[in-house]
């Protein structure tokens, strides 16, 4: 749908479909996907092969678990093996050539980076799923919107300035450089800033140093991507305290869900700002474009409803990139219930926070970076920006948190100040860690995704 068809909804008779009607959904897109999926992937059809399955053989979601996984690094061996593109798209040169939209690839964090070729029906699905996402914020036509990307190819940016394109809400290109932002906040006074996590707080230190005040700017909502941000309580309440604005997450991922991501409702995060940011947000997922699972991270089996485990995700909405059991890999646990918004999308409990492929693994005990990030903007006397720094000392492990303080303090307060951000690091991942504070503006800062994680480890 190109128009919302209520003040509230956008698509109501899928974003509020019963729980029956959206698997009826599934199993219809379902059954029209994996034909064109084994005729025009011959990674797929392999792997259909290998299981000696046929697209008949999977009638229904309650078949989808005959399938093995689709992991990352089967991708990247892919791609390495059929250069550039590999074989799990389905788009070959003659499709590229009549319809072809553009090229987006994962970021390379966690494997070999993948390309794929999405089309112009890929961008107007894209456009009109998002723009589902961005209603239910209660982004509205009059809205301005400043996107703080230099516009790489990414799936998040791209897709929310299209939606932002359909609704009617215009777009300020924030070119690349943070004094041009601060100026058109200040000159055109947008109603939405788009940023990662991290650059939404480096940008509103930018601006206090030029003598501005971020809580008293134009801006209402705060709409994040590539990092986790509503789900992490300490950063949440860091954004809109600084902002003053709502803080909205968009998810998804370049492979299986470039476009109608997973988000958070403009109900959810005024219920938790009630709760003084104490209660987790929970984050819907589009269950007519996507059939999401949650399996068990050992056995890769699938978990009962509302456990604990790692999302996998088919995606019922593109002509580029219909993955098939795709592995994403973060923890999450579902809701099946009702919102308060009137959605019956499922939602994830806290969102999406701790990617498999993050966790650390240190002196035995397991980590993910997104518990230290808590910890950290849980002490208003440290800074936005931090890293992990994991070395090897004669034989063990060194774990050290490199922390930015938020004013320069003195000798006193600084041992102070690591006395207690070690204690609480202890006291909530049982490892010590070795703490350095670093002055103001001393990390290097980021538009896209944060780089938190130095691993100098040495494999013994």
């Amino acid at each position: 749908m190109r128009e919302p068809a209520t003040r509230h909804f956008w698509a109501p008779q899928f974003e509020c479909a019963t729980r029956e009607r959206l698997a009826d959904i599934q199993n219809e897109k379902l059954a029209a996907m994996l034909p064109y999926l084994y005729e025009h992937s011959a990674f797929y059809r392999a792997k259909l092969k290998a299981a000696k399955l046929t697209p008949r053989d999977l009638k229904s979601v309650a078949d989808l678990p005959k399938f093995p996984i689709v992991t990352k690094d089967e991708m990247a061996r892919d791609v390495a093996a059929r250069p550039p593109w590999g074989t799990y798209t389905p788009i070959d040169d003659k499709i590229w050539r009549a319809r072809g939209w553009m090229v987006f690839s994962t970021s390379g964090t966690t494997a070999t980076p993948r390309s794929f070729r999405y089309t112009a029906l890929d961008a107007e699905l894209w456009a009109t799923t998002s723009a589902r996402a961005l209603y239910a914020m209660g982004v509205r036509a009059g809205d301005t919107a400043l996107t703080c990307t230099n516009y790489n190819p990414h799936v998040f940016f791209w897709s929310i300035h299209h939606a932002f394109n359909l609704m009617r809400v215009a777009v300020l290109p924030g070119g690349v450089a943070t004094q041009r932002r601060l100026q058109m906040l200040d000159l055109y006074q947008p109603t939405i800033l788009a940023a990662t996590p991290s650059y939404s707080l480096h940008l509103a230190n930018a601006m206090r140093e030029a003598g501005g005040d971020p809580a008293s700017s134009s801006v209402m909502k705060v709409i994040c991507g590539g990092e986790p941000a509503s789900g992490i309580a300490s950063t949440r309440a860091r954004i809109e305290t600084t902002w003053n604005a709502q803080l909205h997450d968009v998810y998804g991922c370049t492979e299986a869900v470039p476009g109608g991501w997973a988000f958070t409702c403009r109900e959810g995060v005024r219920r938790v700002a009630r709760a003084t940011h104490q209660h987790p947000v929970a984050t819907h997922v589009q269950e007519d474009l996507q059939i999401w699972e949650v399996v068990d991270s050992e056995t890769l089996e699938p978990v009962a409803p509302g456990g604990r485990g790692l999302t996998v995700v088919t995606n019922l909405n593109s002509e580029g990139s219909p993955q098939l059991r795709f592995m994403v890999g973060d923890f999450a646990e579902f809701d099946y219930g009702k919102c308060a918004c009137g959605r019956t999308f499922a939602r994830a409990r806290g969102g999406f926070n701790g990617r498999a492929d993050d966790m650390l693994n240190i002196r035995g005990l397991k980590l993910f970076p997104a518990v230290v990030e808590e910890i950290v903007r849980g002490f208003d006397a440290l800074g936005n920006e931090f890293q992990i720094v994991l070395e090897t000392d004669g034989v063990m492990d060194t774990f050290t948190i490199v922390a930015e303080t938020s004013q320069p303090v003195d000798e006193f307060f600084a041992r102070e100040l690591s006395a207690r951000l070690e204690a609480e690091v202890i006291r909530q991942c049982e490892l010590r860690p070795r703490i350095e504070l670093m002055p103001p503006g001393t990390l290097p800062r980021t538009e896209f995704k944060a780089r938190r994680v130095i691993d100098r480890r040495r494999i013994l």
